[in-house]
């Protein structure tokens, strides 16, 4: 990370389930990574110097905390549950 080549900023939703906890793990381990935004229902429990929480309730409305989410370099969505994605399939008759 320097002047031409600045860190990456990164939003996170879902960073406390199992996957997501990898994900902010890395996120904040690596060297490339300036900061990271987690987005979530509740709090990751992890203290950082790069790490920064918004607590929303609403997955479907984003309005709230639109402006928070302006220039970040990348996004990764953690917040699918296996039993959510598994309750989901389709049923084969």
């Amino acid at each position: 990370m320097n002047a031409v080549h600045p860190g990456m900023k990164v939003i996170l939703f879902g960073a406390t389930g199992m996957v997501g906890q990898g994900c902010l793990r890395e996120c904040l381990l690596d060297a490339d990574v300036e900061s990271v935004l987690a987005v979530g229902r509740s709090p990751t429990g992890q203290r950082h110097a790069k790490l920064r929480e918004v607590l929303h309730d609403n997955f479907f409305d984003f309005s709230a905390i639109e402006s928070q989410l302006a220039d970040y370099d990348a996004a990764s969505s953690a917040s699918a549950s296996l039993r959510s994605a598994w309750t989901r399939r389709p049923t084969v008759t």
